[in-house]
């Protein structure tokens, strides 16, 4: 189931919508750093100014974006040809109380992650945890919705090893990517060091949904064997 899980996960890049949604993410996730180095500011300026309040901001967009975009893409790593794009919307509307929930509990992940010296510069793995969480829901929310399923009956944890080889081949994955976006920011944005550190800092976010969307493939083999 692995293999299979992997192989179901990176097919989620095959999708135009997936790139969609990235790109979104980005926009959601650094629309106050991009509206200001537009501006002519700084990165590190602009942390320095805002301090910690800047820095929660951040927090607090990254996990709005985290959200929206497992919850759009969520159909495809189960295995669906199209996005959901209605979905972050209609739970928003038909469980605001919950949702706040998840979103709080989102937060706190990189708020601790930040005051811990290795596990604050492990961005991708902050980003598969939270990622986990908004899964975790879903899968929760299509077994309450769908009680017949059995889908309560399937694992939701995977196991040591299998995490690890997550992992191992998102680092293949991302290392090739950014590696790719490197020379592209290089090569487009030389001009603008600011700019391109910020635009290659958000790729390197994006390359962390891999894990995430092969942890949801994962899941959804195992509704598909019910």
């Amino acid at each position: 189931m692995f293999w299979d899980a992997v192989a179901n996960g990176l097919k989620v890049l095959l999708h135009w919508q997936t790139y969609l949604v990235g790109i979104i993410y980005i926009v959601i996730s650094f629309l106050p750093f991009i509206v200001m180095a537009f501006a002519g500011n700084r990165w590190d300026n602009i942390i320095d100014k805002g301090g910690c309040l800047t820095m929660l901001i951040l927090h607090v967009l990254q996990v709005l974006a985290v959200f929206i975009s497992v919850c759009t893409l969520f159909p495809i790593m189960l295995g669906r040809s199209e996005a959901g794009w209605s979905i972050p919307w209609m739970l928003l509307v038909s469980i605001p109380g919950r949702i706040l929930i998840i979103l709080a509990v989102m937060l706190v992940i990189p708020v601790v992650g930040a005051f811990i010296p290795i596990l604050g510069r492990a961005n991708s793995f902050i980003m598969f945890i939270m990622g986990g969480v908004v899964v975790v829901f879903l899968t929760i929310i299509i077994d309450r919705s769908n009680p017949g399923l059995g889908i309560r009956n399937i694992e939701i944890i995977p196991g040591f090893f299998t995490i690890i080889g997550f992992f191992i081949v998102y680092g293949v994955a991302a290392c090739v990517g950014m590696l790719a976006s490197t020379a592209a920011v290089t090569l487009l944005l030389k001009d603008r060091e600011d700019l391109g550190q910020l635009v290659l800092g958000a790729l390197g976010q994006v390359f962390g949904f891999i894990p995430i969307f092969i942890y949801g493939a994962w899941i959804g083999l195992q509704i598909k064997g019910l």
